[in-house]
């Protein structure tokens, strides 16, 4: 941000407390100068964290609507809490709607990481089957359009990916990015020019202003009672395994790679959701690695530290058993065993240490389904 700098920003944020059954509010105060946060409760009027570093989070995340993972307390921030932090970020930070069109995951992959590399982030993201009433309200600027009959035969009961997108002007941005809706008259590197072929098959579909876009979003990501009816989650729960990129892989802007990755690796993405896990839910998930793996506390910890992006699996090849195909492509948990060992595997390309190797996958062939079944039916209530 040019010129604008405050010694600390502040923030009002919601935490749901599931033991009282209360939604507690408190001023989250940020700190640039050391990348700090507090947090003060307002009800009882005291300091409900003193100033301490989280991992994973700096001025970028804020945005109204975001959910912080703080401390294991997903805390989301609901409005700026002053008038100078609300100036200085306003303008800045924007969130904007786009939704990538059926095509192969590995040009998904190199899509979101251009996204990533121009400066939008990705804070919701999941894979959908669309319905003519879906187009019809996501497309409805383009309603007596003479391409729309052809956008609804292209997208009827295909399989896209939505996206929330946060970032400096995000939606005039995106639409720049992604070039010409006619892939022929598209800026060379846009998005469109590089891998659209024509007016319907053109990649990406972004909204057109801020308004629209947080329609969009509200239509695509639809609180919890909503879920279960429209654009739902597409997990097939057959023959398949859990695949999570892990919240720094995810800030790191990995997840495009990832994806290239697994296509190229003979696997299907068939389900796919960003998820942010709280701390209770990340013990549970990893529990089987309690008293087992000296690392067990960093990974509930770092699975708990931001949204992840849990996938489920399926290989192209029906022939063979997915989980323990999918185990190879991944690679051994420690990245500096798999550099040296396994070098084509995802962790040896995106891993760092062993807590943050960049991918989990399920271990055992019968904890795919189980693993699969966690994050897309008992985490999505």
């Amino acid at each position: 941000m040019e010129g604008a700098y405050s010694d600390k920003y502040s923030f009002i944020g919601e935490w749901y407390d599931n033991q009282a059954c209360l939604i507690r509010r408190f001023n989250v105060f940020y700190y640039p100068v050391d990348n700090t946060l507090e947090m003060y409760d307002l009800k009882n009027r005291k300091t409900f964290v003193r100033r301490v570093k989280v991992n994973g989070i700096n001025l970028e995340n804020f945005y109204i609507g975001c959910t912080l993972s703080i401390l294991g307390r997903l805390i989301k921030i609901i409005d700026f809490a002053c008038e100078d932090t609300r100036k200085l970020l306003h303008k800045d930070v924007q969130v904007t709607f786009a939704m990538i069109k059926p095509m192969a995951t590995n040009i998904v992959g190199k899509i979101i990481t251009h996204l990533y590399d121009h400066g939008l982030r990705i804070s919701k993201m999941k894979k959908a089957r669309l319905t003519a009433e879906d187009i019809h309200v996501l497309y409805r600027s383009l309603v007596g359009d003479s391409t729309f009959p052809f956008l609804l035969e292209h997208l009827s009961g295909q399989l896209v990916y939505g996206m929330e997108l946060v970032g400096k002007e995000a939606v005039s941005n995106c639409i720049k990015m992604l070039g010409d809706r006619d892939p022929l008259k598209a800026e060379p590197g846009t998005i469109r020019a590089l891998y659209g072929i024509d007016s319907v098959r053109n990649c990406v579909h972004a909204a057109s202003s801020p308004e629209g876009a947080l329609q969009d979003i509200e239509y695509f990501f639809p609180p919890p009672p909503i879920r279960a009816t429209r654009l739902r989650l597409t997990a097939t729960l057959s023959n398949c395994t859990l695949c999570i990129v892990k919240p720094h892989a995810v800030r790191e802007g990995k997840l495009g790679t990832a994806l290239e990755i697994i296509d190229e690796g003979g696997f299907d993405v068939t389900a796919l959701n960003m998820f942010i896990v709280e701390m209770d839910n990340a013990a549970e998930f990893y529990e089987v690695y309690k008293g087992i793996v000296q690392e067990y506390k960093g990974m509930v910890e770092e699975l708990a530290s931001g949204p992840c992006v849990a996938m489920e699996i399926v290989a192209k090849d029906k022939s063979v058993v997915t989980a323990v195909e999918f185990r190879k492509l991944v690679g051994p948990a420690d990245p500096e065993i798999a550099r040296l060992l396994r070098p084509h595997t995802l962790r040896a390309k995106l891993g760092k240490t062993k807590v943050q190797n960049a991918i989990h996958c399920s271990d055992l062939d019968v904890d795919g389904l189980l693993e699969v079944e966690y994050f897309f039916k008992i985490l999505d209530l």
